[in-house]
Formats: C-alpha cells, structure tokens, sequence
C-alpha cells in the first residue's frame, strides 16, 4: 500500500506528458485549411455594432464632408464681379462693367488633387476603423466566453472542493484522517470559494466591456467557432498593400505632394480683365451732347512685400513628414502582421493539442482520484495536487481557446481580412 501511494502522482505525470506529445503530433499532422463560415447571429452583432456606433458614424460623417469638399474644390475658383458707376460734374457719366479673375496657374487643379487624396484619406480611415472595431468586437467576445467558462469552471472546483470537504469530515469523524488532513480541505475549500468570487467578478467586467463597444446588454451573445482556419504562407507585401491604415497613410502623403503642387500655384499672380460701357453726357452751349464710353481694365496682383515662399516650405516639410510617417507606419504593420500569425499558429497549434487529448483524458480523472483518495490509496494532500492539476488543466485550455480567439482577432486585423472572414470568405 506505501508504495503504490508513493508512485501514483508520478504515474500520472507520467500519462499527462505522453498525452501532451500525442496531442502535439496530432496536430502537426493537420496541415488541410478548414473553410470556416461565422454565424448569422454574429454578423448581424456586427452589423448593428458597426451602424449604431459613434465613432464610425462619425467617421462616416467624415467621408461626407470630404467629398462635398472635393465637388467644391473641382468649381471654377473665380467668380464674375459686376461692377456699375455713376460720376456727375460738368458731365454725367454713367457705365457698367463686367470684370473676371483667370486662374492662370490652374489652382483649381491642384486644389481638386488635394481634395481627392483627402477624400481617399477619409475613406480609408473609415474603412480601418470598421475593420478595427470589428476585431475589438471580436476579442471582447472571446474574453467573455473565456471568463464564462472560468466561471463554470470555478464553481466546478467550489462543488467540487465542498463534496471534498464533506467526504473529509466524515473520514475525519471515522479516524481515518487526521486533523491536518481536514484543516487541510477546509481551506481548499475556502480557496475555491474566493477564486469562484473573483471568476464571477472577471465575467461582469467582459460583460460590461462587451456592452461598451456594441452599446446595448444582451443575454445571448452569439458563440465564436471553436476551430479556426490553418493559416497558411503569409504574403506579408501583399496583405500590406490593402490594408486600410496603410492605404490612408498613402493618402496623406499623396494630398501632402498636391498641397505643394497647390501652394507654389498660388505664388503666381491671376490677372484680373473687365470690359466696361456706358454713356457721358455734357451740356455746353445750351447743348446736350452724349458720347458712349467703352474700356477695357487689366490688373495683376504684384507678389511684393509676399512672395508665400514660406508657404511653400511649409508644404514640402510636412510631404516629408507625411512620407516618413508612412514608412514607419508600414514597418510596424508589417512587424504587427507577422507577430500576429505566429502567435495565431502557436495558440491554434496549443487548442489542437487540447482538443487531440487534454479534455477526453480529464473527463473521468476527477472521479478516479476521488475513488483512490477513498480507498486509502493516496493522502489528501496527493490529492488535492492532482485534483487542483486537473481543474488547471482545464482552467488552461480555456485560457488557450480565450488567446486564439484574441490572436484571431488580431490576424484579421493586421492583414486587413477582418471584412472578408465575416463575409464568408477563407483565410489566406
């Protein structure tokens, strides 16, 4: 009997590892890409998140504005003038003009270039942050099915721990363990009370953060598949060339190259041509003569005293700074792009593993150990290892399930997929 209790716990080391390298040669057999379709139920979450949310309505509003502007900008950038004078002295003089700015240097094209990059900035940032309150959707939603099955977990471990505490006393009462052993269980079972508070309180803080970004409690939050799609070789250059924050980052640095295209425009000077016409009319000698008047008025503006030549340094500096800021903007999206397909194939490579062994193994455990804990066979404190081992265990893999889904999220963002998964579509 001595020997038998000292070789248990070592025994089931012993099975926990061989499972572990089983479950992980399982899962690098699987190399076929599932084709994964989201639900109903989450599509339309998203839907109704997207369409009641400020801040892509204002974003939405955004786009709007930008191209009311750009409609405005493609206008004549001058309008006639009307001009009428009246003069009386020894003659009356009466003559009306038409006079008009002539946008030499074409400003408005240069101005409706930069109207159209900002129109195509709008639309992009729109478009980014859709996809990025998406995957905020998408994360909040597996932090709160993770911290819902914690919590099932930890009241598990609470029922569990008080049908221990029970089974103590009761042995205690017959002598067959001792007063350590009991003060022992007690506080197991204390400890699973307080993690079961804390479980409870960890679910009601995702629940409230999932409520912020959708902006209306719901009981039925829609479920998030349990198998996720093998991603496969990742073309980084690709992926980054239409992802919308990169794609706006590319349309500030095109209305960046117009504004200085705009601004030197603006240093040449536009000539102004009037025509006029009228009447004078004299009285000499008791006479009443009248004599039509025409002319002809040219004016240039004379760039003296400002030339705007600090305007125009002002516009390549900030074409630098936009050009700049794109190339950093590329180089952490591509950093944050690869990250997140490794840790999306090391959390998917971790649930297969789960999956392959881990939860068929640990369904009947629980009741083996309580049966040999029963029989003598083991003490209470072996016990309690391997019972709290089996219930981490298990606590894990959810832990693991709530990271793929977070990891996921991230990928599908990063590579700009966010759109096309919900839509049906196949990972690439």
């Amino acid at each position: 009997m001595y020997t038998l209790r000292m070789q248990w716990p070592v025994l089931v080391r012993l099975l926990s590892i061989l499972l572990s390298f089983a479950a992980i040669g399982t899962a690098a057999a699987q190399d076929e890409p599932t084709t994964l379709r989201t639900s109903p139920a989450l599509r339309q979450l998203l839907s109704e998140t997207l369409e009641q949310n400020p801040g892509v309505q204002a974003a939405r509003a955004a786009v709007d504005a930008a191209g009311a502007r750009a409609r405005g900008a493609d206008r004549p950038l001058y309008n006639p003038e009307l001009a009428l004078d009246a003069e009386q002295a020894e003659t009356r003089t009466g003559t009306l003009g038409l006079s008009q700015a002539i946008d030499w240097a074409d400003k408005r094209g240069a101005r409706t270039a930069v109207a159209d990059a900002e129109l195509d900035k709008a639309r992009a940032e729109y478009a980014a942050l859709r996809q990025q309150l998406a995957g905020e959707l998408l994360a909040a939603l597996g932090r709160y099915h993770t911290a819902a099955d914690i919590q099932r977990l930890a009241q598990q471990r609470q029922e569990l721990m008080q049908r221990f505490l029970n089974l103590a006393e009761q042995r205690r009462q017959a002598g067959d363990i001792s007063q350590v052993e009991l003060d022992l269980a007690r506080l197991a079972h204390t400890q699973a009370t307080l993690q079961l508070s804390q479980a409870a309180s960890d679910l009601a803080e995702a629940e409230q953060a999932l409520v912020a970004i959708t902006g209306n409690p719901r009981r039925d939050w829609p479920l998030l598949p349990d198998d996720l799609p093998l991603l496969q070789t990742v073309d980084a250059d690709t992926l980054l060339k239409d992802l919308p924050a990169l794609r706006a980052q590319q349309a500030r640095v095109g209305a960046a190259r117009s504004t200085v295209t705009l601004r030197s425009r603006e240093r040449r000077p536009d000539p102004t041509i009037g025509v006029r016409a009228g009447q004078e009319r004299a009285f000499r000698n008791g006479n009443d003569d009248a004599y039509g008047v025409t002319g002809l008025t040219l004016s240039i503006p004379l760039y003296v005293r400002n030339n705007f030549s600090a305007e125009v340094a002002a516009a390549g500096a900030e074409q630098t700074q936009a050009e700049q800021s794109l190339q950093d903007a590329y180089r952490r999206a591509r950093a944050q792009l690869l990250s997140a397909a490794e840790r999306y194939r090391l959390s998917r490579g971790a649930w297969l593993a789960w999956q392959a062994s881990g939860q068929a193994s640990l369904g009947s455990q629980v009741t083996l150990l309580e049966r040999i804990w029963r029989a003598g066979e083991m003490s209470t404190a072996d016990y309690l290892v391997q019972l709290n081992q089996t219930l981490d265990t298990r606590l894990n893999a959810r832990e693991v399930q709530g990271r793929l889904w977070t990891a996921w999220a991230d990928w599908l963002v990063a590579s700009g997929q966010m759109d096309a998964w919900f839509g049906g579509a196949d990972a690439h």
